[in-house]
Order: C-alpha cells, then structure tokens, then sequence
C-alpha cells in the first residue's frame, strides 16, 4: 500500500534489535518504508548525539548487513525526550514498533516505561515487541 510507513524506536538495545527485525518483517507484507528514530539530550552526559549516531551505525554495519530485499529504511537522530519524539512521530506513522525491555524497577512503577507511555498517547496502533521474541 502506498504512503503507508512503519516507525521502529532503536536505542541500541537487543529488544530494540528485534523490533526493527519484526519491523522488517511487516514492511515486507505492507510494501512499506521503515523509519528507525534515535534520540538524544542535550542535557545527558549518556545520551549525547555521538552516541545516537553510534547506535544508528552499529544497526546499519551489524544488524542489517548482509540481509537481502531490506524495504527501504531511513534513520533519523532526533533530540528530545525518546517518549515526546516518538508520540510525535506517531502522527505520520502506520504502526509504531518498540522493544519491551521487561525491566521491573521503582522509577518504572512511579514514572512507567517508554513503551507504556508511547502505547497511551501515540496516534497509531503499538507494537511492542516481548523480551524472547527472536530467540
């Protein structure tokens, strides 16, 4: 289908890895593009651009080399809290795919996760990818 775009949230994760694999997946069966998000801060000495940049070479080099008839796939470095960026992407995204990290802590409690918060506010159907996926 034309116009039809899938966004992928990839912080370098293994679970991020298998939501652009999954991603990967249905963009073959939609005949859709791929847009793989990176954020920064400009206020976190561990999350700098460099890093981000980083995360979005080491896919290109690592995950998806050597794979044949990949959709077309752009990667976008973006600053901004990696929740904000993504809910804003939504809104010009068909599906939205994350990795689920399955980390239970006090801040994910008090806070809630990544996931959960894009899942609650995004303007296109979630997909988040559980932990074991691509074992």
């Amino acid at each position: 289908m034309a116009n039809e775009l899938i966004v992928v949230g990839m912080d370098g994760s293994d679970r991020a890895h298998d939501a652009l694999r999954f991603a990967v997946e249905e963009a073959h069966r939609r005949d859709c593009p791929i847009e793989v998000i990176t954020t920064w801060r400009e206020d976190s000495p561990d999350d700098t651009r460099e890093k981000a940049e980083q995360i979005q070479e080491h896919v290109r080099t690592q995950i998806l080399a050597g794979q044949d008839d990949l959709p077309t796939i752009a990667f976008e470095v973006v600053e901004g809290r990696p929740e904000e960026v993504l809910v804003s992407a939504s809104a010009r995204a068909d599906i939205l795919v994350l990795g689920a990290h399955g980390v239970q802590s006090i801040r994910r409690a008090a806070l809630g996760s990544i996931s959960e918060y894009v899942a609650r506010l995004a303007s296109c159907p979630v997909v988040v990818i559980p932990v074991g996926a691509y074992n």
